[in-house]
């Protein structure tokens, strides 16, 4: 009994380590980007959404309605719901998610909508390019009606060619079932008072 007790006991300090060196790489990470911060993801049981996790983190901490969520570098999602100490996220997995993406090579617009389980799948792609689109092309937020940013890696492309139909799918980088923490995104209240002051003067100088 001594014996497996030890066993035991040596298997969490082991769970505990690893959980340890992965929190302090992603403090590493946050501590090299200054614009994020790190927040843990709750298990979310009352979702009116398919695909949504809770995070840690609320208004105290400069969420809002928007914000961009991150696993490491790669998108997973954007706050729909802030409460003080708590936030909701919509998963780009969601069916309700919409994202317009440029597809590299070629620099091919589209619009990536999830698929209600781990993927998303290609709905429409601007010119008719779909013939140009390749296996493992890599797909990134183009930052088009500012929903995000541009550039944030997504996933890479995977075409399902049947008889009658081509179906264009996202591999998304990232697992959002293994999530245990996340990157938000936080705007800075001064950032966006210099860019109101930086727009204001750009106009008075067209104005002059």
């Amino acid at each position: 009994i001594e014996i497996e007790n030890l066993k035991s006991e040596n298997i969490s300090n082991k769970i505990v380590t690893s959980e340890n060196e992965e929190l302090k790489a992603l403090i590493e990470d946050y501590s090299l980007t200054s614009n994020k911060i790190l927040a843990k993801v709750i298990v979310d049981h009352n979702s009116p959404f398919l695909k949504s996790l809770i995070i840690n983190k609320g208004s105290k901490d400069n969420i809002r309605i928007g914000t961009n969520i991150y696993d490491r570098n790669y998108l997973v999602g954007k706050v729909v719901e802030v409460n003080y100490t708590t936030s909701r996220v919509l998963l780009i997995s969601d069916l309700n998610s919409n994202i317009p993406v440029s597809i590299a090579p070629g620099n091919i617009q589209a619009i990536v909508n999830g698929d209600g389980k781990n993927a998303g799948e290609i709905k429409y792609i601007k010119g008719s390019l779909v013939d140009e689109l390749q296996e493992k092309s890599i797909v990134y937020t183009s930052g088009a009606g500012s929903i995000f940013r541009s550039g944030i890696p997504i996933g890479k492309i995977t075409i399902d060619n049947k008889e009658n139909s081509k179906k264009i799918f996202v591999n998304f980088y990232s697992d959002f079932t293994q999530l245990k923490y996340v990157f938000a995104e936080i705007i800075n209240e001064k950032v966006i008072q210099n860019k109101k002051n930086s727009d204001v003067d750009n106009e008075e100088i067209l104005n002059e």
